[in-house]
């Protein structure tokens, strides 16, 4: 798997002995990555990628210019692989890798970010409150914007501390873009 786009184009993103990931296609990251500049300016951008995995989404943010990544994810293999992809692409000082639940990091993040990634296991219990508790952390700055790779069968109840701005459908997976409010009572008209 390489990089599509911005400065590391066609570098190479380690995945090391992962089991069970379904990493981000480059079919997938390059749409994803045609929409957000509608959304988020990427130079100086603070990035959260919850659930990382191999940190594909994450890296491609630091090539368009984002200023600091925190990859987030519990798996020693992952954050192997995102280690060596960071020591290969010689932007260790550009990010973190936290290896903790993605539910203990939201209760005390170490940053706060404009855009937050999220790749969950579509099995995963309770996803459609996701969203939500993201919203409820200190992760996001004002009005940041989330982004969830689910199955087609996942749908998020309406809530007013975030809006659903765009959906992109792949195969059997969807990307639900979010716009995340600071609070309760900035909601949907600030669209």
């Amino acid at each position: 798997m390489r990089i599509t786009g911005g400065e590391y184009r066609g570098r190479k993103i380690y995945s090391g002995k992962l089991k069970d990931v379904r990493p981000a296609t480059d079919r997938v990251r390059e749409t994803i990555f045609s929409i957000l500049p509608q959304y988020i300016h990427f130079p100086g951008a603070t990035v959260v990628d919850l659930y990382a995995g191999t940190g594909s989404l994450g890296f491609e943010c630091l090539s368009r210019g984002a200023q600091f990544v925190v990859f987030v994810d519990i798996s020693k293999e992952a954050v192997r692989a995102i280690n060596k992809t960071a020591e290969a692409l010689e932007c260790l000082d550009r990010c973190e890798v936290i290896r903790i639940s993605v539910d203990r990091f939201l209760k005390n993040p170490s940053i706060q970010a404009r855009l937050i990634f999220a790749d969950p296991p579509y099995a995963m219990e309770h996803l459609v409150n996701l969203p939500s508790q993201i919203a409820q952390s200190e992760i996001k700055k004002d009005d940041a914007i989330l982004l969830i790779e689910h199955n087609k069968q996942t749908t998020f109840p309406e809530n007013s501390m975030y809006s659903i701005i765009r959906q992109k459908i792949f195969g059997n997976s969807i990307v639900s873009f979010f716009r995340l409010y600071s609070s309760a009572t900035n909601n949907r008209v600030r669209l």
